[in-house]
């Protein structure tokens, strides 16, 4: 899941800061999982559905399909 989530941030042209300011997360948190060091909770992947709509459910979470409905 951290490749798919790196992938949607160069996408969007994210950097790991804006993309914890535009989920209203703790920067630390995002760097944590990019890392490896911590895996991504339910709430941080609901959270990025929400503000993401377009991405795919599946393709995130399970990497299935292509990343844009």
């Amino acid at each position: 899941m951290i490749n798919r989530i790196q992938q949607l941030m160069k996408t969007y042209q994210l950097s790991a800061a804006d993309l914890a300011d535009t989920l209203g997360t703790e920067r630390s948190g995002i760097s944590h999982f990019l890392s490896g060091r911590n895996k991504p909770s339910l709430a941080f992947v609901t959270k990025l559905l929400e503000r993401f709509p377009d991405v795919s459910p599946d393709w995130l979470i399970m990497g299935i399909g292509s990343m844009l409905r």
